[in-house]
């Protein structure tokens, strides 16, 4: 996965290579092929939330 991608981009790669729904209370755990850094995608209600931690 291209790290550089924020919210937009990483929701469309759920959508698209998951299989599903974006709208769903599942959080979605990305982790950088370093194991450095890691992003976590999450929808409630009216929008995302967008983590991101370097370790």
């Amino acid at each position: 996965m291209d790290f550089r991608k924020s919210i937009d981009g990483l929701a469309a790669l759920v959508e698209l290579g998951i299989n599903v729904a974006m709208f769903a209370p599942v959080l979605f755990v990305f982790l950088s092929s370093h194991h450095n850094r890691v992003k976590i995608l999450y929808w409630q209600r009216n929008g995302f939330f967008f983590w991101l931690k370097r370790l």
